[in-house]
């Protein structure tokens, strides 16, 4: 009888443990609001630009850049890592850093360096 209710109070002790870990997992779980890819794109006559950035959540992108200049279209890509720090985005690409000043609103990210603005939109 003792072996059994020290066997019915270890698993109660499992289940109660795992309950109020996952529920912690969950509340530990901030999910970054720039992770996702964004576009931007601007056309003056006769040139068109679209960029594509990917914020991956393990803090890796990816960009591309998409040119048409009369007809003619060149494209690039390129990999990099982020990071955020209040409305500070660092991006470091080929082991140069730029930061830039970031806020989001709804589908909307506005990026900021020096005085000059680019506003994408979650795609």
């Amino acid at each position: 009888m003792k072996q059994l209710r020290h066997f019915t109070f270890a698993i109660l002790a499992l289940i109660l443990i795992s309950i109020f870990s996952c529920s912690k997992d969950d509340d530990d779980k901030v999910v970054n609001p720039i992770i996702g890819t964004w576009e931007y794109a601007e056309s003056i006559e006769g040139f068109s630009m679209t960029v594509t950035v990917t914020f991956n959540a393990n803090h890796t992108g990816t960009m591309h850049m998409a040119i048409v200049i009369d007809g003619e279209s060149e494209s690039e890509s390129s990999s990099f890592t982020y990071s955020t720090d209040g409305s500070q985005l660092t991006i470091t690409e080929n082991g140069e850093s730029v930061v830039v000043t970031y806020s989001i609103s709804g589908d909307t990210l506005t990026l900021t360096e020096d005085g000059e603005q680019m506003v994408y939109h979650r795609v």
